[in-house]
């Protein structure tokens, strides 16, 4: 190997050392502004990131979301169901307690919306269940205007419909998260509906 190729050799080395330094330092800076930056705008509202959850100040008080407004926007929701809920006297919440796959989350939305909403939430079962012997059974034959019933109902298509002053949150797993945020974020105004 002569003095020309070893020389050329080493300009190569030093070239992509150079590059590869630049690389670690603009993604070491890429990091810190990452890590500055937590915090997004929809609209008036800055959330920031805590933890897994997203916090914003809503009417003075912090609530936490799984998902950023501009992410859920597009779930259809009317704003006949959001006026339904305000207007309410008292909302009723109910779900299967057979749908085991699902009822860990359910239990989450159940519990948040019952604390969120603002109103006197009723808890029950669609369905008699020795898992919940405390839980009366309501249905949808128990849904008035003043009194609408939500219905956890497990469903692949993941919406969120009214029939007869019943509001079907429709989902499966994590989507039943996603549901609640967009539920509230309409509910609070942070989203306007159609």
């Amino acid at each position: 190997m002569g003095r020309r190729e070893r020389a050329s050799d080493k300009k190569k080395q030093i070239l992509i050392s150079v590059i590869l330094a630049a690389i670690m330092i603009f993604s070491a800076f890429g990091v810190m502004l990452g890590t500055v930056g937590n915090e997004m705008r929809y609209g008036k509202y800055k959330f920031e990131i805590q933890g897994n959850v997203y916090v914003t100040k809503i009417n003075g008080q912090q609530m936490a979301f799984y998902s950023l407004p501009k992410q859920i926007e597009g779930i259809n929701l009317s704003s006949v169901i959001t006026n339904k809920l305000k207007e309410a006297y008292m909302i009723t919440i109910t779900f299967n307690p057979y749908d085991t796959n699902n009822i860990q989350l359910m239990e989450m939305v159940r519990f948040d919306l019952s604390q969120l909403l603002g109103k006197v939430v009723y808890n029950g079962v669609l369905n008699a269940s020795e898992q919940y012997p405390d839980l009366p059974v309501l249905t949808c034959a128990n849904a008035t205007l003043k009194t609408p019933v939500i219905v956890l109902n497990m469903s692949d298509n993941t919406s969120i419909v009214d029939v007869d002053n019943c509001i079907y949150l429709n989902a499966r797993g994590q989507d039943f998260l996603i549901l609640r945020d967009r539920l509230l974020y309409s509910y609070y105004g942070v989203i306007q509906n159609e």
